[in-house]
């Protein structure tokens, strides 16, 4: 089965991991919208590290990936709520983008997801709700891909030794695939019998050899399971499935909340925004047209 997101530790609880293969969900987000080549690959890529970070955070409601950068891909937005709903989109220039490959010659190559974002910021955010304490996370865009980049924000910001890859492919029928493995050094030490400082880095960095071998077709093998594939890499560092969670797109906009937001702007500013005495808004992640009335903004 696909879409789903499996965690599992190492080496007696030493070390924990994620590991995490889309396909319906992606298929779902990308009916709604149709990206070059080069953004969609982000967009799957982005969607595959959101439901891998946000299997590692305890939360119930919201938790938001989103990248913003001044190159011709300007964002991209993964969302993934507690009970495992997933929606992403992406802002960007399309002329941009053909100018840039011309430019270079890289027509047809699918190129690295920082580098059409350019210089910029990549943000985690949990909302648990309007009664308790947005957390956020900040880090700049740094990184010769999108793995490295959120490498960093865990070297720098969470300070946890952490070791992710991250896979993308449009497959044989044209739809996008995206998966992803990481594995983290657990908050405290021990797990592995008799263990001092040397003996655990050893092992981790054997975990991630392990991890690194992970092959492209094997990840996106149909007939491997994700379970299969764990004991393939880790069968001798005691690997052991703590949950599987599933997960399928949803979007949450709906007409209530966006007509709620709009009648909390000022006349002059409402407006601004009519054209032919309608207000027309499209949700950017699954392509829901909406249609507001002056008279219907004013009232409210």
């Amino acid at each position: 089965m696909n879409d789903k997101c499996i965690s599992f530790n190492l080496d007696n609880n030493a070390f924990r991991g994620r590991i995490v293969r889309l396909d319906n969900v992606l298929q779902d987000i990308f009916s709604h919208w149709v990206y070059p080549d080069n953004i969609a690959s982000a967009v799957a890529e982005t969607t595959a590290l959101g439901v891998l970070l946000a299997s590692l955070m305890k939360f119930d409601g919201l938790f938001t990936l989103q990248m913003q950068g001044n190159g011709p891909l300007s964002l991209l937005v993964t969302d993934v709520t507690s009970d495992g709903k997933v929606r992403s989109c992406a802002k960007y220039d399309a002329e941009a983008i053909k100018k840039a490959q011309e430019l270079r010659k890289t027509e047809g190559v699918i190129e690295p997801t920082p580098h059409w974002l350019g210089q910029g910021n990549l943000i985690f955010t949990i909302d648990q709700g309007p009664k308790t304490e947005l957390y956020q996370g900040v880090v700049d865009l740094q990184g010769k891909n999108l793995a490295e980049c959120a490498l960093r924000y865990f070297k720098n910001s969470e300070q946890i030794d952490t070791h992710l890859q991250l896979f993308v492919q449009k497959n044989e029928n044209g739809n996008w695939q995206a998966g992803g493995i990481l594995i983290q050094k657990m908050p405290t030490a021990g797990g592995v019998d008799a263990a001092d400082a040397e003996d655990m880095a050893e092992v981790w960095n054997e975990d991630k050899i392990l991890l690194d071998s992970l092959k492209q077709e094997e990840i996106f093998d149909a007939d491997l399971s994700l379970e299969d594939i764990l004991f393939r890499l880790f069968h001798e560092h005691n690997v052991r499935v703590v949950k599987n969670s599933a997960y399928l797109f949803g979007c949450r906009c709906n007409r209530e909340k966006l007509l709620n937001t709009l009648s909390s702007m000022k006349q002059e500013d409402i407006d601004d925004m009519l054209e032919n005495g309608k207000i027309t808004a499209t949700c950017n992640f699954c392509g829901q047209i909406y249609s507001f009335e002056k008279s219907e903004l004013l009232k409210h």
